[in-house]
């Protein structure tokens, strides 16, 4: 991980640090595993941008004083997303027939509820799970300074809530089409903010502070099976994805990279617990370096 150069001067209470949290479905909640690191050992965050899963998290961080990675884990076990004990096991063996029949099955639930209605989660299912998490505040009544991501399927925009409903914004965020519905603001449609700002970088960066973490969750260098149209279509958004984020994430200070130690479908919920813990390792790993350039604030930026 290399410091950029910042053209930011130091302020008289010393370095802030903006946090950049991306989307990437279950592995998103090394976003908890990050901040609980950095929540012990008093990082200066005071700035949080997130895209979908990231902007749940960043949410429930800044807005929840009872956040912790076992809180959010547990929050979402108790949606019962995980996969049942007879699949987990079929998935070891490639050639179970019920491996792949649950799949046929699970795909075209998924086809008939997105071309019929609005996804496979039910909207209020949605809101009272955003909810629990931010306690239905509003964006700019948490302990840091909040920014969430969304698009507007119809104009392209990107929309960037700073208040407002903090699960309103939230919902529109994490909007995956086809598993969780838009969400209608005025003229809007709003979606996924991962489709317009992966990492977003740029957004933190307005938000005046001195340091910018990016915390990625995506696995470039993982190969991964595709062996359906369902998840054909969730590996060409997750590709299209990464083309667009890397410019931004030449704008960090800093690029947090948890490593999952295995490929993680987005939607697997029953790798939750491994996700916030790639991401206790990962945050643990980079304080050397953060240390380092926050205790160096008043000699300047660390190199490029």
């Amino acid at each position: 991980m290399k410091w950029r150069r910042s053209q930011r001067k130091q302020n008289a209470k010393g370095v802030s640090v903006g946090l950049a949290l991306g989307g990437g479905g279950v592995r998103g909640l090394a976003h908890a595993g990050v901040l609980s690191v950095f929540a012990r050992e008093r990082v200066p965050v005071t700035a949080i941008a997130g895209s979908s899963m990231g902007a749940i998290v960043g949410a429930a961080y800044a807005l929840n004083p009872d956040f912790s990675k076992e809180h959010m884990l547990q929050r979402v076990l108790d949606l019962g997303l995980s996969a049942p004990v007879g699949l987990k096991e079929a998935q070891h063996d490639n050639e179970s027939w019920f491996r792949r029949l649950r799949q046929f099955i699970e795909a075209e639930k998924v086809i008939i509820d997105a071309a019929l209605g609005w996804g496979m989660f039910p909207e209020k299912l949605v809101a009272e799970f955003l909810d629990g998490l931010t306690l239905g505040k509003q964006l700019d009544e948490g302990r840091v300074r909040l920014a969430v991501v969304s698009i507007d399927l119809l104009s392209g925009d990107k929309v960037v809530f700073r208040s407002g409903p903090a699960t309103f914004a939230v919902q529109a965020s994490s909007a995956l089409p086809g598993f969780l519905p838009p969400v209608r603001h005025g003229s809007r449609l709003l979606a996924d903010g991962a489709f317009v700002d992966l990492v977003p970088v740029d957004v933190v960066r307005e938000m005046d502070v001195d340091l910018v973490v990016a915390v990625d969750v995506d696995q470039e260098d993982v190969r991964v099976e595709v062996r359906n149209g369902l998840e054909a279509f969730l590996r060409a958004v997750e590709l299209c994805a990464r083309h667009h984020k890397q410019h931004h994430l030449q704008a960090a200070d800093l690029v947090v990279r948890p490593d999952f130690g295995e490929p993680i479908n987005p939607l697997d919920a029953s790798k939750a617990e491994l996700c916030v813990e790639a991401g206790v390792r990962a945050a643990e790993a980079a304080l050397p370096e953060l240390r380092s350039r926050l205790g160096g604030k008043a000699s300047g930026p660390a190199g490029s």
